[in-house]
């Protein structure tokens, strides 16, 4: 391939000449592009026009032989109905009679609006209507002397007046009408034929005129693209060096990471054994309680900083994983007790940074529930739900079968607390609710809404 593209010496290959020659040559050769295709659109412009033009004719001329056809279709039915009436006397034979003669007239006004561009098709249709008016005059009049009691007058009025030669002379007029209009289709039928060649041959020229242009700059970029092989090449190294250093680099980060949260775990962990030590040595009550719950809580913590495997690059984590493995934590606080708890949740991607306090949220609810709902050893249900609404927002639920919340249960404590200032910061609203409030044990509902958390701009910016 090299010995067969050589390239010039340097002084066969001036270089401010070459420049402007290969510019003036993609300039001159772009003209002719857009001039072929600028004959092509116009061809097919023009071929559209007069096909439509076409069409309209042949659509016209089909309707106007419909029409002519139409009406004498009507004049026939209309002598079928007198004719019927002179021999029977029978009412019933006028029905088509007095049906189709109303529209007679108004078919032949409809054909001359129609033929209103050929003076041969007007003329005829005046005809037309002439020998209708006194067609409907005859018709009526034999009609008038059946209904007078003048049976054989009318007979022989129909049979020697001048209504079978006007019938005739219609036919005639509707068949010269529909000869006509065939004429007219036949010959832009023809005539459509000859455009479309002509058009096709114009076109093929054009197209092989783009072609070779086409030709020609495919053959300039080629030798472009020889030129620049290798340094695309060369660069193509570079990227993939670079994108392999910035993957291992992802995968180190994400393994430090998760070493972190593991640390900040066990951290935690060791700071609930601490908490442990301390209630053992200590006699009263109240602070045994209040160390107990601090572990519960640090313990929740420490569990799911553990269980903690943050999406880097979404800043998100998968919500029914990370909560399977809280709720589990949290069963231990049950102790035994027949208390079921049950996880019911869509696939949701919870934020990192709000991860750790979607723990602490639920483990309170949970625990309260646990602790308040089921008094005395009683059995019980605990379902955890967690769902976006249509406009985006989080709603988290703690819904239990228990004996329900006291009206009067007004006590603020420490759990409370923390859960407050935690919805605060999250902007979130909270409200609380019986589950079955007509039932025997009510239970209870807490409702926890977290309104959809923008992005900061930094993040919006980098997309």
């Amino acid at each position: 391939m090299n010995a067969q593209l050589k390239l010039r010496p340097r002084w066969l290959l001036p270089g401010l000449p070459l420049l402007l020659g290969t510019r003036l040559y993609t300039a001159s050769s772009a003209a002719i592009a857009i001039g072929v295709v600028m004959v092509a659109v116009v061809i097919a412009t023009w071929i559209n026009m007069q096909a439509d033009e076409a069409s309209r004719l042949v659509s016209r001329s089909i309707d106007i032989r419909e029409r002519s056809e139409r009406f004498l279709g009507n004049l026939l039915d209309a002598e079928t109905g007198q004719r019927g009436f002179l021999l029977t006397g029978d009412e019933h034979y006028l029905e088509p009679y007095n049906e189709r003669r109303t529209e007679l007239v108004p078919s032949l006004d409809l054909i001359e609006g129609l033929v209103a561009a050929s003076p041969t098709q007007v003329e005829r249709v005046k005809r037309a209507r002439a020998i209708t008016v006194r067609k409907l005059g005859e018709m009526a009049e034999t009609v008038a002397l059946m209904r007078a009691g003048q049976r054989n007058e009318a007979i022989k009025f129909m049979a020697q007046g001048p209504g079978n030669r006007l019938t005739q002379d219609l036919r005639d007029i509707v068949g010269a009408i529909q000869r006509d209009e065939n004429h007219r289709v036949t010959t832009s039928s023809r005539r459509e034929a000859r455009r479309r060649i002509f058009a096709s041959i114009g076109i093929l020229i054009a197209l092989a005129g783009l072609c070779f242009v086409a030709w020609l700059q495919l053959r300039v970029r080629y030798r472009r693209a020889i030129s620049l092989s290798s340094s695309n090449a060369e660069l193509e190294r570079k990227v993939a060096e670079r994108t392999l250093q910035l993957e291992n680099e992802r995968l180190r980060i994400e393994a430090l990471l998760r070493d972190v949260n593991h640390r900040v775990g066990n951290n935690l962990a060791m700071v609930s054994a601490l908490l442990n030590v301390q209630s053992r040595q200590t006699r009263e009550p109240a602070v045994k309680q209040a160390l107990a719950q601090a572990q519960s809580r640090i313990q929740a913590i420490a569990a799911g900083q553990r269980r903690l495997r943050l999406d880097i690059e979404a800043d998100e984590i998968e919500a029914r994983p990370y909560l399977e493995d809280l709720l589990a934590e949290i069963s231990k606080a049950a102790e035994g007790r027949p208390i079921e708890i049950a996880l019911a949740m869509d696939a949701i991607r919870l934020p990192g940074r709000d991860a750790v306090s979607f723990v602490v949220v639920i483990n309170e609810l949970v625990t309260n529930a646990i602790k308040h709902a089921f008094p005395d050893g009683a059995a019980g249900k605990i379902t955890i739900r967690l769902a976006r609404t249509p406009d985006e927002n989080l709603v988290l639920a703690i819904e239990d079968d228990g004996i329900g919340m006291p009206m009067d249960q007004q006590t603020v404590g420490l759990g409370k607390s923390v859960i407050n200032a935690l919805l605060r910061s999250m902007r979130a609203k909270m409200e609380v609710t019986p589950l079955s409030p007509d039932s025997v044990r009510p239970g209870t509902r807490v409702a926890v809404t977290f309104p959809k958390r923008e992005r900061p701009p930094e993040e919006e910016a980098t997309e």
